[in-house]
């Protein structure tokens, strides 16, 4: 059974058809099937992964997730501000105990005291380079399957991404940030109408 109907979509502002095939149907006149949503949604998704981590506390999870879906509602201030409570809950999960009420710059500076951010890249690399050893030489007790492979790539785009494009992005969004903290000009009309009156003099001579 297949029924669709039209819906206004939050985040885009448009109308959207969501499309419902029904495969089966309990007594109680529950249906369970596949739903499909057209256009394509074009909305950010979390990361892969941290929704089932332990790693991570609930209570930051929960202020990581509130981002997204505040970004997905174009609420561009309330992201930018989400994001820094989500910056400050990543610190103070870290950070030793002495440090947590302290402030964000000071708890930063202790961050990178107590966490080694170049050791999770060797980690990586060293993977990949272990992965294409097994690959490269032929051992039907240690062939790798599809899941091996399928996680070397992945790694190798975060590899390619850490080295190559994320310090671009980086220096991006710092540039920008400088930019919006420069104070702006004050133009002195005193001296505009000197300015203009001066071109004016030049151009009749």
């Amino acid at each position: 059974m297949v029924e669709h109907c039209s819906a206004h979509c939050p985040a885009c502002q448009k109308t959207a058809t969501l499309i419902l095939m029904t495969d089966s149907t309990t007594e109680k006149g529950v249906r369970s099937g596949q739903l499909f949503i057209t256009p394509n949604d074009d909305i950010r998704q979390p990361l892969p992964g941290i929704a089932e981590t332990g790693k991570i506390e609930e209570g930051l999870k929960r202020a990581y997730f509130s981002t997204i879906n505040v970004l997905n509602a174009q609420e561009w201030t309330a992201t930018t501000i989400l994001c820094r409570r989500v910056l400050e809950g990543i610190t103070q999960s870290i950070v030793a105990e002495e440090h947590k009420n302290k402030n964000l710059p000071t708890q930063l500076r202790a961050l990178l005291t107590q966490i080694d951010l170049s050791k999770p890249i060797s980690t990586l690399a060293d993977a990949i380079r272990k992965g294409g050893n097994i690959g490269a030489h032929f051992d039907l007790e240690k062939e790798p399957n599809q899941e091996i492979a399928s996680l070397m790539v992945d790694l190798l785009d975060d590899l390619i991404e850490y080295i190559f494009i994320l310090p671009g992005r980086i220096q991006q969004l710092h540039d920008k940030m400088e930019k919006l903290s420069e104070p702006k000009p004050i133009v002195s009309p005193q001296a505009g109408i000197s300015l203009n009156g001066a071109a004016k003099s030049v151009k009749h001579e």
